[in-house]
Order: C-alpha cells, then sequence, then structure tokens
C-alpha cells in the first residue's frame, strides 16, 4: 500500500505534461480499442487531434483533467465533465493510473477524490465507458460500487457503467 501523503492531485498543466497526456491516452486507447481502431487514426499523428482536443476540453472544464502526481513523476490522470443536460451526472472519459502502479491502493485514492469533486460540484452519479474486455477494468469498477448501465452504441467493444452516490 501507497501512503496517501505521497500522493497528490493537481490541474493538467497542459503545456509541460502534454506528452504524459499523449502517453496515457495511447495505453488507455490499446486497453479499450486494441487494435480494432488505430491511435494515430483517431488521435493524430502523434496524438496531435489528441492533444488539440483535450486543450480545447481544459478551456470548457478548467479542471476537468486531473493529473496524479507521486513525488516528481505523473502517474495518473483523470477527464471529466459535469453533463450539460442532466448538471447532477458526470461523464468521466479517462481513469488512468500507469500499469507500474496498479494494484497499489492508488487507484481507490483516484476514485475517492474523484468522487469527493463530483459530490462537491453537486454531482449525484456518473458514468464511464470501459472496455468489456478490460478484466481487471471492469473488476476494479465493480469493487468500486459502478454498475453496468449498457452497451456504448459508438463502440462495440465499451460498456457504459453508472455509479450514484
Amino acid at each position: 500500500m501507497v501512503n496517501s501523503s505521497s500522493i497528490e492531485f493537481k490541474r493538467a498543466d497542459l503545456d509541460v505534461n502534454m506528452a504524459s497526456c499523449i502517453e496515457f491516452r495511447r495505453d488507455s486507447f490499446q486497453i479499450n480499442y486494441g487494435s480494432e481502431k488505430s491511435f494515430e487514426g483517431e488521435m493524430g499523428v502523434g496524438g496531435e487531434g489528441y492533444a488539440a482536443s483535450l486543450r480545447e476540453f481544459q478551456q470548457q472544464y478548467p479542471y476537468g483533467v486531473i493529473h496524479v502526481w507521486r513525488e516528481n513523476d505523473v502517474i495518473g490522470q483523470m477527464e471529466f465533465n459535469i453533463e450539460s443536460l442532466f448538471t447532477d451526472k458526470a461523464y468521466i472519459s479517462l481513469f488512468y493510473l500507469a500499469p507500474s502502479h496498479r494494484g497499489s491502493g492508488i487507484g481507490s485514492m483516484m476514485h475517492d477524490y474523484l468522487i469527493q469533486t463530483l459530490r462537491d460540484s453537486g454531482c449525484n452519479g456518473a458514468r464511464i465507458p470501459v472496455s468489456s474486455t478490460n478484466n481487471r477494468g471492469v473488476a476494479f469498477y465493480k469493487k468500486h460500487g459502478w454498475r453496468y448501465a449498457k452497451p456504448d452504441l459508438s463502440n462495440s467493444n465499451v460498456d457504459l457503467y453508472q455509479l450514484n452516490f
């Protein structure tokens, strides 16, 4: 188990840490889509399209991209927004922890931080896309109370999970 005092959650500085953002999204993309889709085809050469859309996302949701720090290293990232139609619900587009830190308890710390942040913003529930082939991810979310909601119609490999709080 990791000492929680060694973990920090900070608004992502995209000018300084965009390479980490792209690396994390690329790994997440591979987990969710495997070889079904090309990262470069979807996110642009070198992740340029993703970088541009992430900058726009952060302008719209200033605290919607959070980096997880351990000592001097960015080890995780969360991207989320409060839905415009149902303002008491959030959509989590990325919940990522570097593979070398999985199973250490940091994922649970991230989860607790995210849920508290959403509660503080007036949310009482959230949705997250999870690949049906990501057994470890599915187990993590179920352990934390998430329930299968429906298939993600934009990708046959991905299901939406929901948590009410």
